[in-house]
């Protein structure tokens, strides 16, 4: 039975939730949760609810010394849970069953309308409140809206949509493998998903997508529980709690023009392996062709 309402709450008389997951975001977690509030800032009131859960870094700091300077911002730390959930998708997964049950249960959360769910490691640069403003002129019927990205639509993890992306690419990629081998595999499963989305063309309907930033009307939100798909290479987190809004009748799209960032930087850790193995492959291109002709290889390269 389709339990959606034709109904949009308009921004100025609604409440939302920004909400997200945490773990070692020191380095990013102040300027985006400023940055997503200055978004949210159209808005009736916004309040931010954070799990934090196995960072290494300075992350719970961060968070603590938010939760002082913000009167609406709140975290729970749940230490470290490797210990006894190793899978890093279930830990995902088990952190944000305590934000569903936080909107569903909590009496600071009884009056939201919408929660925005958002990755918190730098992906959201590029949104702005105009940009989540015109989620609410579209004529599209959303229960949840979802971002894209703008060199290329990049989230083909938690995406599913009947011919686009119809199951788990990780599934896809291993059955490939076995006769196609890593490279033709990855560029079938992955690489030729990730579509380039015109921010002018009209929403897609999906049964699954996330792209670092979802906004939910709280119904469809509390109507959910994370989990995982039997079956799966790995476990995906949004994909099952989204199977489970869509059999309740709720609508999700992806919004070409809920831009968030360009695509996903990498992690300041990758970032450094990535620079030591250019320099590394720069190092033997010089001393094995020399500076010169090295240097003409790679603009043949470009070139090609």
């Amino acid at each position: 039975m389709n339990t959606t309402s034709t109904y949009r709450k308009p921004i100025p008389e609604s409440n939302i939730l920004i909400a997200g997951t945490a773990r070692d975001v020191a380095h990013c977690i102040t300027s985006e949760i400023n940055h997503l509030i200055a978004c949210t800032s159209v808005f009736k009131s916004t309040k931010v609810f954070i799990v934090e859960s196995d960072s290494s870094d300075q992350t719970v700091d961060c968070l603590s010394q938010l939760s002082n300077e913000i009167s609406f911002f709140s975290f729970i730390s749940l230490g470290k849970l490797s210990a006894t959930i190793p899978s890093r998708t279930q830990r995902l997964s088990h952190c944000r069953n305590q934000i569903v049950n936080a909107v569903r249960d909590d009496p600071q959360f009884q009056s939201i309308d919408f929660v925005l769910l958002a990755d918190l490691d730098g992906v959201n640069t590029l949104l702005t409140k105009e940009k989540i403003a015109q989620c609410w002129t579209l004529q599209e019927n959303w229960d949840v809206i979802c971002a894209n990205q703008l060199n290329y639509y990049y989230d083909i993890w938690a995406l599913r949509h009947p011919y686009w992306s119809p199951n788990n690419y990780l599934e896809q990629y291993q059955h490939l493998t076995s006769f196609l081998g890593p490279h033709q595999a990855n560029q079938i499963s992955k690489i030729v998903k990730q579509a380039k989305l015109d921010p002018s063309q009209s929403p897609i309907e999906v049964d699954s997508a996330f792209g670092g930033l979802a906004i939910y009307k709280r119904t469809a939100y509390i109507s959910g529980s994370y989990g995982f798909e039997p079956g799966d290479v790995d476990e995906v987190d949004h994909a099952p709690f989204h199977r489970i809004l869509r059999e309740k009748g709720y609508r999700i799209f992806i919004n070409p023009a809920l831009i968030n960032c360009r695509e996903p930087s990498l992690p300041p850790s990758a970032k450094v392996k990535r620079r030591f193995v250019l320099e590394a492959l720069r190092w033997a291109g010089n001393t094995i062709l020399g500076k010169h002709r090295f240097h003409k290889y790679l603009d043949f390269l470009k070139q090609n």
